[in-house]
């Protein structure tokens, strides 16, 4: 297949469709394509964006893929929720272009944990089923269709255990596990074989969602990963959660064959799982090159922004704003580069004690990226060197410079910490 790849990740807001972002944003043979059924932060993060109507409970959602399928000629269409999977798989002669998704059965075996647990039982992996109300307690209990740690408790008494079997949920109840929890990120190739395991400790959970994690030296994961990926053939990117028993043994929780949004972990190693996905799917040879050295992985909420500020020039200071502390302010550097390539004139407007074209060039700021340096020297007020007619932005760490150029020259005006806005990270 000649030229980029044009994936589309449905939906893309969802933490795994982020993580699918930040690891093919800088893909050469990938275009990104972003759709999503609800207005959720795909479209901060996409730059080929599209809300739809249809969701895997109403409408027709391959009929709206097909459609955005079409337009944006894709290639490859990657799930971004457990619940689009078993949709993709069944609905696979109907859609226009394949999906990142196993066979129509493993799809619905790994969806529903009770599938998994029968499947997989003579394996000798799964954990204990507990029995019916009056068994020993405690017991663990979790939702057969879900995902993370949603709906899972701890279940302590008789009367808790009948009233979860009562709810009209369907749940699995095996034997407590209170050990450590882990996660086993995996690939396998376009024949389902297994390349490499990735274990790691889940250090802090939310929302069922691993937001710390760290690498785990566990070698009888690793074998676990063989032992499953023999018997389910799964292809590129999956993985694996479990968490221990009394004695120790690791027991299976659930197998999800997608990407997780914690294997930006290893990522960071050197295995982009979310890329050899694409390829395995589409069939095309790779290699996995993981590097061992400690590493901790935190998520948190991050911003992105999308404003409505039309200009095409920026006047930037100097002294405490590009420059400050004797460092080159790293947000600051990444627009100079980002004005540069959208053809958006800057212009260092600076009152600095000394030479700027020195300054500049002691912190390796070349000089060309200004259109103009204007050295102010006579302590004439900054609104007097902004030209009028010309849609545009000013950035100063000082008070009163903002306040005289937007009283007196009208243009928006932003501290440094108000400058993270401008930056456009969308792929």
């Amino acid at each position: 297949m000649a030229g980029q790849l044009n994936v589309l990740v449905f939906p893309c807001g969802s933490e795994i469709g982020l993580e699918i972002h930040a690891a093919l944003r800088h893909a050469k043979d990938v275009r990104l394509h972003g759709a999503s059924s609800v207005d959720d932060h795909g479209g901060f993060v996409y730059h080929h964006y599209q809300r739809i109507d249809a969701d895997t409970r109403t409408g027709d959602l391959l009929a709206a893929l097909n459609a955005l399928i079409r337009q944006w000629r894709i290639d490859l269409v990657v799930p971004a929720h457990d619940s689009v999977i078993p949709l993709l798989a069944a609905g696979r002669e109907r859609l226009l272009a394949p999906a990142a998704v196993p066979e129509a059965g493993i799809a619905a075996l790994c969806r529903d944990k009770r599938l998994t647990y029968a499947r997989l039982r003579p394996l000798g992996i799964v954990p204990d089923d507990a029995g019916a109300p009056g068994c020993a307690y405690p017991i663990f209990a979790k939702p057969a269709i879900g995902q993370g740690s949603q709906g899972a408790e701890r279940v302590d008494d008789a009367a808790r255990h009948r009233q979860l079997l009562e709810s009209g949920t369907p749940y699995v109840f095996s034997e407590y596990l209170p050990g450590d929890e882990f996660t086993v990120d995996c690939i396998s190739d376009a024949a389902g074989a297994l390349l490499h395991a990735a274990p790691r400790r889940r250090l802090r959970v939310k929302s069922g969602i691993s937001v710390r994690t760290e690498p785990a030296a566990a070698p009888e994961l690793v074998t676990m990963a063989t032992t499953i990926a023999d018997e389910l053939r799964l292809r590129g990117a999956w993985f694996f959660q479990v968490r221990h028993d009394r004695h120790g043994v690791p027991r299976l929780l659930e197998v999800a064959p997608r990407v997780a949004g914690s294997m930006a972990l290893s990522r960071m190693r050197g295995v982009n799982f979310a890329l050899l996905h694409v390829y395995a799917y589409l069939g095309r040879p790779f290699s996995v090159l993981p590097q061992e050295y400690p590493l901790q992985l935190d998520r948190a909420l991050g911003n992105r922004y999308r404003t409505g500020l039309d200009y095409r020039r920026v006047y930037l200071d100097l002294d405490d704003t590009l420059i400050a502390g004797g460092k080159v302010n790293p947000m600051l550097a990444a627009l100079l580069y980002q004005w540069a390539g959208a053809g958006i004139e800057v212009v260092l407007l600076t009152r600095h004690a000394d030479c700027p074209h020195q300054t500049l060039e002691r912190h390796r700021l070349c000089a060309t990226l200004f259109s103009r340096i204007v050295h102010l020297r006579d302590g004439s007020p900054k609104s007097a060197a902004i030209e009028p007619g010309i849609p545009a932005i000013f950035i100063d760490d000082a008070f009163r410079e903002r306040r005289d150029v937007l009283e007196n020259a009208g243009i928006p005006v932003f501290d440094v910490d108000a400058t993270e806005q401008l930056l456009d990270l969308r792929a």
